[in-house]
């Protein structure tokens, strides 16, 4: 088509024309995007609630006997499940065992790795390096390489050998300091992850505010107490929400702290052979799996309610920390 010949109203329905196609084409290419971008998203959702779903499923069903043909919705609905996941738990003395074990070495940790943060952030000491890089260590080394010498160690505690003096030694196995102890040292479980978050956190922070501080008087105490560490309530809640998740979900550390009397909630899941024991040996009509999956259900969902409570200062937390050099 010979755009020369044509008069001025062919070339503007002509040009017109060419724009339509091109929006049109435009808008088709937006949509296939949006719709590959909805089904990824839709594939990823359902791969990460697949378990909390079937979990739920489970756990409020009541079709022992026709399992093989239920899949999501329960023909019969009920607590039955999770009456004997209660039972079996004994939930109500666990739950504070490991609401203390939890929350205590939490606020603990808080408070060490923020003082330890601080000090690697703004003093200068001789090796400061490598005893950061000690720190970092920490990070990747398993607890099972450890764990062994940490029992002996709580099996005979000794507080820099005074109780020698008086001929006994104190047994702290089966109680919550087992975790405290380490966390007020700034050894807990994953206290090195936390010191490099704050460390890093501190290090973001203008040194004009210590400065100022210093020429009202402040010494380094006052400074860190009264200056610091209102401005660090961000990340101190990033780490104390981190802090409380791993210590719940902690199995490993627990269950050989803890081998007798009253047990977190995570080492009693995980004893499935007991719950198994007690499932087939009941005259009632118990599905193993059913009862494990209320058990679960019991154990995650104090730490879905805490997240609901605070999704908002958490996300803002993790926004505002970030990791800054």
């Amino acid at each position: 088509m010979d755009i020369k010949n044509m008069t001025l109203k062919e070339r503007f329905m002509y040009k017109t024309d060419i724009h339509s196609r091109r929006q049109f084409f435009q808008w088709c290419g937006k949509l296939v995007w949006a719709l590959f971008r909805l089904l990824l998203i839709i594939g990823m959702a359902y791969v990460i609630l697949y378990p909390v779903l079937n979990m739920v499923s489970k756990a409020i069903s009541q079709d022992v006997f026709s399992a093989a043909t239920t899949k999501w919705i329960p023909r019969r609905m009920g607590l039955f499940n999770i009456n004997v996941a209660l039972k079996y738990l004994n939930y109500q003395s666990s739950f504070l065992v490991t609401l203390q074990l939890a929350v205590g070495s939490s606020l603990i940790q808080v408070i060490s790795c923020a003082i330890a943060a601080y000090g690697f952030a703004r003093f200068e000491f001789p090796g400061k390096g490598l005893w950061f890089t000690c720190v970092i260590i920490t990070i990747i080394v398993p607890v099972q390489t450890y764990i062994m010498s940490q029992y002996v160690d709580f099996r005979y505690f000794d507080f820099f050998g005074l109780t020698k003096i008086f001929g006994y030694s104190v047994n702290l196995l089966s109680s919550v300091w087992t975790f405290w102890v380490p966390a007020i040292f700034g050894v807990g479980l994953k206290s090195g992850l936390f010191i490099y978050i704050m460390r890093q956190f501190f290090l973001g922070m203008p040194k004009d505010l210590e400065e100022a501080a210093t020429i009202d008087g402040c010494g380094p105490i006052r400074t860190f107490v009264q200056i610091m560490m209102p401005n660090a309530l961000v990340s101190c809640l990033t780490v104390f929400l981190f802090s409380i998740v791993w210590h719940w979900n902690d199995y490993f550390t627990a269950s050989t702290m803890f081998q007798f009397g009253e047990r977190p909630l995570a080492v009693m899941l995980f004893n499935s052979t007991d719950m198994q024991t007690l499932t087939s040996s009941s005259a009632e009509n118990l599905n193993f799996s059913y009862v494990k999956s209320a058990a679960a259900l019991l154990v995650t969902s104090p730490l879905v309610v805490v997240f609901l409570v605070a999704q908002n200062f958490f996300l803002e937390s993790i926004d505002r920390v970030g990791i800054k050099g």
